[in-house]
């Protein structure tokens, strides 16, 4: 069961870095002319990076929790999905969604054994 988290977690991670990489590609690409097109691709993933590292990283002390990191996290990926499909990469969009459930079922179940473990040390 561990080695299947973690591989999921993996998965998740190169997923995070695909929804980077996919909000540098859509900037690059824009039908724009050749210096909103460098700015687009040089800040879409600049943005993207500081708004998880600033709410979302792990090793944040003031991430979100709750609804509120719930609703950041589908606004983020939703952002990197919509980059998908604006660069006309549809694979990458549905690769990037069935990643991120498959990663939330990893978490979700992780979260449900801890849970399971520290009743049972109670006992």
């Amino acid at each position: 069961m561990i080695v299947l988290y973690w591989t999921a977690m993996v998965a998740l991670f190169l997923a995070e870095l695909a929804v980077v990489g996919a909000t540098a590609f859509w900037g690059f690409t824009l039908d724009a002319g050749r210096p909103l097109r460098i700015l687009a691709g040089l800040a879409a993933p600049a943005l993207m990076m500081f708004l998880w590292g600033r709410y979302a990283a792990a090793n944040n002390a003031d991430a979100l929790t709750g609804l509120p990191r719930i609703l950041f996290e589908v606004a983020w990926w939703g952002t990197g999905i919509a980059a998908f499909i604006a660069a006309g990469l549809l694979p990458g969009a549905i690769g990037i969604a069935v990643t991120r459930l498959t990663g939330l079922a990893a978490q979700r179940s992780k979260a449900h054994t801890q849970r399971g473990t520290e009743a049972e040390a109670k006992v």
